[in-house]
């Protein structure tokens, strides 16, 4: 009897899972039901589906997990990291370079990069990730980050000490106590344009 709504992956050359530590099956087999793995095994065991997939010998395994991702942003700092690499000191802007960059954007540039870089993501086998902000280090520019966060991924994260912002230059105090205050505050739930 076929499992409804199932998918049977079979001829996988090597399926590692997570059973008991770290668990690889050769010549194995997976169910997909509704979107969740319902059964693992030996090929020759696999039970019934509504449909099969062949896997072609390759390899499956648990997809990864970044916990601390930041992809609402705009700008690139390419040249600040290759003259690390070089031994030059620092001495570009940094992470307010990327804070001007991502204030001066528009949702739709934003939204274009961050979906960029999911796609990057999900291609090199990142399945679940948290998508932090912390390039706006202002309240509206925060709750806009995060609004777009939330279009991609339900793992938000506010962020927004990542810098002090060069309007609180000289006023440390007074950006923790907005950190601290109104950016922890409820926004209006309004959609990003």
């Amino acid at each position: 009897m076929a499992l409804p709504g199932s998918t049977l992956i079979t001829r996988i050359g090597e399926l590692v899972t997570n059973d008991d530590g770290w668990t690889a099956i050769t010549d194995a087999a997976l169910v997909i039901e509704d979107g969740t793995v319902a059964w693992t095994g030996p090929a020759a065991q696999a039970p019934a589906a509504d449909s099969v997939v062949d896997a072609g010998g390759r390899a499956v395994l648990p997809g990864f997990v970044d916990s601390h991702a930041h992809l609402v942003f705009a700008g690139e700092r390419s040249a600040e990291f290759a003259a690390r690499m070089a031994g030059r000191p620092y001495q570009a802007g940094g992470i307010l370079t990327t804070v001007a960059a991502t204030r001066a954007a528009s949702d739709d540039v934003l939204r274009a990069n961050l979906r960029r870089l999911v796609a990057e993501m999900l291609g090199q086998g990142t399945t679940t990730f948290e998508c932090k902000s912390g390039y706006g280090l202002t309240v509206a520019d925060e709750a806009r980050g995060l609004a777009l966060a939330a279009e991609v991924t339900p793992e938000v994260t506010y962020l927004g000490a990542h810098v002090v912002p060069p309007e609180f230059a000289g006023d440390v105090s007074g950006y923790v106590d907005l950190v601290r205050g109104p950016m922890l505050e409820p926004q209006p739930t309004t959609a990003p344009t």
